[in-house]
């Protein structure tokens, strides 16, 4: 069996959704990115033009329909790429979809297999079972099987050819995720998600979501995932944020022989503009009655709207801003809305993907903002791993100006004289404790003054589980100075060490309960900002252990750091294993790659800190998790982690 003859490597990430490059033989295709689909014969806009004009990287087209057309022979004599004058990858489709919405066809899975393979397609597909939405489980599970028994049957026929395996199992989630799990063990270069152009056809977006996320729950993380049959930019956002790397669609000329305008918030008619609502190179210099004459200059801003929320989505996920976009994108249709909500369903899943901060701030769009993964597993982390100085008596103040504590010093310094008690704020994100108001997102948020009821009930459920996690013995409600009248006297006049309940409490919610004591024994020095007064270095016996990040509030770990957190915690506990051989070169500071990662905590998220060790767990470096276990497993190509400092080999 030939190996697969591309290369899949992530260059940028935020959460599920990853930017990377596929590399073949005729060039590389950055992800996320669309395929169009063009006719082979005759193409509306052709693939010269696409490439020069529009920057496409790859096109897809129907080897079913070359198979029964006059062009055949040729394609055979004279390859794929020579038929439809197109010089970089091409993708093929089996005609799946054609038989199945036409009753049958005649080629087998074996003979457009092996024509794909003989025309030259860099990609081509499987002729899988098509499963409707309405299907029950019976058919469906038979019409699964017999797409995984082709899809074995076609990786031993596939010679150079990448193959392209269809995920099946229609609105079973269980089957979806079992199709996935044995679809990754089958020779195949990319992994498509089937079935589901009814489900967008009818705007059934909720069950779109579902029908994902059960398949990447058993889809291995190494190979490309591509959206059979998505087209449309107003669901691009959604899918790349569910870890969708491809799309391919013939929307851009389907919807403009139909009068059809593709935006990235919906669909518009021509017959119903007096204007174009657009500055496309296609829009710029021309009317709607010109758009009405002219198909082709439809098709052309359809493509160019495609390919700009492409662009966009993209630049969303190197600022750490795709989780906003989404969520203004679902915000155009009620049937998208109702996607984003189906989201907070599935946070156990997407929170394994999720770092813990990003390099914006987080804005918040709307009352689903607050149910966004990365936050339902803070706000868990804080009732796990962070121990409150006190738990006689609880302070609750409600929302108000950032940072927390400097806005209430007095309120703070009044009630820590009067008894000592634990401050939490109660914001709209959850309950803020105190001393980690600048950690991110509390301080790094951006929140409307005036929240909608939803927000409100959940900010109270939110501090319910907080204070039932920790078991304080009272609750106060701070509703000004007469609430301190209210509080038991019970403190000794001294004033709180704030800096070192700061670093105590983000140590702990960061590494791990137990973390602070492990760093935080000895002498202890603070560097502070000149500028600021906050904290930016932590010094133990004249030792640089931790620098406190200015645009999160974490920590970055330094070598003696790592150390301490080396001895304090066992095995696999902050931990990425690698070969000892290789652990050698990440002494030296170099980067750690993931085909040398043997086992990673699988406590550890992207962005976190970890300890680099070889396999007799010795340290040989500090650095920030770039890759999750599973994607270090996984990947023979890129780096798993990005090292910040290696240490020197033991005497």
């Amino acid at each position: 069996m030939a190996d697969t003859v591309i290369v899949f490597e992530l260059k940028d990430r935020d959460g599920l959704a990853r930017i990377g490059t596929i590399e073949t033989k005729r060039g590389k295709v950055t992800t996320p990115n669309l395929a169009p689909v063009l006719h082979p014969i005759a193409q509306e806009i052709t693939a010269r033009e696409m490439k020069d004009r529009f920057g496409v990287e790859i096109v897809m087209t129907n080897s079913y329909t070359i198979w029964r057309s006059d062009s055949r022979q040729r394609a055979l004599e004279q390859g794929l790429h020579r038929l439809i004058d197109f010089d970089g990858p091409v993708m093929t489709d089996s005609g799946a979809f054609q038989s199945h919405v036409y009753g049958g066809a005649d080629v087998t899975n074996q003979e457009i297999v092996a024509f794909q393979r003989g025309i030259g397609s860099d990609f081509g597909a499987v002729l899988d079972i098509f499963s409707e939405p309405e299907h029950n489980r019976h058919r469906v599970e038979a019409d699964m099987g017999e797409t995984l028994a082709r899809a074995r049957e076609a990786a031993a026929l596939r010679g150079e050819m990448n193959l392209i395996g269809a995920v099946q199992g229609g609105l079973f989630a269980d089957l979806r995720e079992k199709c996935a799990r044995e679809l990754s063990h089958i020779d195949v270069a990319i992994h498509a998600i089937g079935g589901v152009v009814p489900l967008m056809e009818s705007y059934r977006f909720r069950d779109l979501v579902k029908v994902i996320i059960a398949a990447k729950r058993g889809l291995g993380p190494e190979r490309p995932v591509h959206l059979f049959g998505a087209g449309h930019p107003m669901i691009f956002a959604l899918a790349v944020l569910l870890g969708c790397d491809l799309f391919d669609s013939s929307s851009y000329d389907k919807y403009a022989r139909a009068g059809r305008m593709m935006f990235a918030d919906g669909t518009r008619h021509l017959e119903e503009m007096e204007s174009l609502p657009c500055d496309c190179p296609a829009c710029s210099n021309h009317s709607v009655e010109d758009f009405r004459q002219d198909v082709k200059l439809l098709a052309r801003h359809n493509l160019f709207a495609s390919f700009s929320e492409l662009k966009t989505v993209r630049n969303a996920i190197k600022t750490g801003e795709l989780w906003e976009l989404v969520e203004r994108r679902c915000r155009s249709h009620p049937t998208l809305l109702d996607a984003l909500r189906e989201l907070r369903r599935h946070a156990d899943f997407l929170q394994e993907f999720e770092p813990a901060s990003r390099p914006s701030a987080f804005l918040y769009v709307g009352p689903e903002s607050i149910h966004r993964p990365g936050l339902q597993r803070l706000r868990k982390l804080l009732q796990t791993r962070y121990s409150p100085p006190s738990k006689g008596t609880l302070v609750i103040f409600p929302e108000g100006p950032k940072p927390y504590a400097r806005r209430r010093e007095w309120e703070i310094e009044a009630i820590s004289h009067r008894c000592g008690a634990q401050m939490i704020v109660k914001s709209a994100l959850g309950p803020v404790p105190i001393e980690l108001d600048e950690l991110y997102p509390f301080s790094q948020s951006i929140v409307p003054e005036d929240l909608d009821i939803e927000t409100l009930e959940a900010s109270d459920v939110f501090t319910q589980q907080y204070v039932r996690a920790h078991g304080y013995a009272q609750g106060f409600t701070w509703s000004g100075p007469d609430t301190l009248g209210e509080l038991p006297k019970a403190g000794d006049g001294g004033k709180p060490d704030w800096d070192m309940m700061r670093v105590r409490a983000v140590a702990d919610v960061q590494f791990g309960r137990g973390s602070a004591d492990a760093l935080l024994g000895g002498k202890i020095e603070f560097v502070k900002s000149p500028n600021t007064d906050r904290i930016r270095n932590v010094i133990r016996d004249g030792k640089h252990i931790l620098s406190m990040r200015a645009h999160d509030g974490m920590f970055s770990l330094k070598v003696d750091g790592g150390r301490l957190l080396h001895r304090a915690f066992t095995p696999p506990v902050l931990r990425v294993v690698v070969e000892t051989e290789t652990a050698e070169f990440n002494r030296q500071g170099k980067n750690v790659f993931a085909k040398f990662v043997l086992d990673c905590d699988s406590e550890l998220r992207p962005g976190d800190e970890c300890l680099v060790v070889d396999q007799k767990d010795e340290l040989a470096a500090v650095g920030r998790l770039f890759m999750t276990r599973g994607e270090m497993l996984a990947f023979e190509r890129g780096v798993a982690v990005d090292v910040r400092e290696g240490v020197p080999p033991p005497p």
